[in-house]
């Protein structure tokens, strides 16, 4: 059995100030950390290059919200969705993570109170087609 740490106990990003906490983590004995993809704009083949370093292994987690929904009825905004979930890929690529978690599927929060509609489905089965079959090109 191994052991992670969701990194989200201490930051909503991972910088070079969450490297020491990383450390901390691999001498109490966990095996991996749960990166916070939130910020697309960070150095991840850096955070990877030195979690190799510390001996951690990495999976993801990202969100997708109402700005960017796959599942949109507004096709710029599923689009945007499907755009970030590719970016959260490439990022994951760069930091060595081979597995990506989270509600990316749909808005964080955005709830009807009812079932998927037969449009928002479509768009779903559309937007995760989209976002899987490049994840198999990153090896995510």
């Amino acid at each position: 059995m191994k052991f992670g740490m969701n990194l989200l106990l201490w930051s909503g990003e991972v910088t070079e100030e969450m490297l020491p906490v990383c450390e901390q983590l691999k001498g109490l004995g966990y095996d991996s950390v749960e990166l916070p993809m939130f910020n697309l704009d960070l150095d991840y083949a850096k955070i990877g290059k030195r979690l190799d370093e510390i001996g951690l292994g990495r999976t993801a987690v990202t969100i997708r919200g109402e700005e960017d929904n796959p599942i949109s009825p507004d096709a710029a905004v599923r689009a945007k969705g499907v755009e970030l979930n590719k970016k959260t890929l490439d990022c994951c690529a760069a930091a060595g993570v081979e597995i990506l978690v989270g509600p990316y599927h749909s808005a964080i929060g955005l709830f009807s109170g009812a079932g998927p509609t037969e449009d928002e489905w479509k768009w779903g089965v559309e937007s995760m087609r989209a976002t899987a079959e490049y994840a198999e090109t990153v090896g995510v």
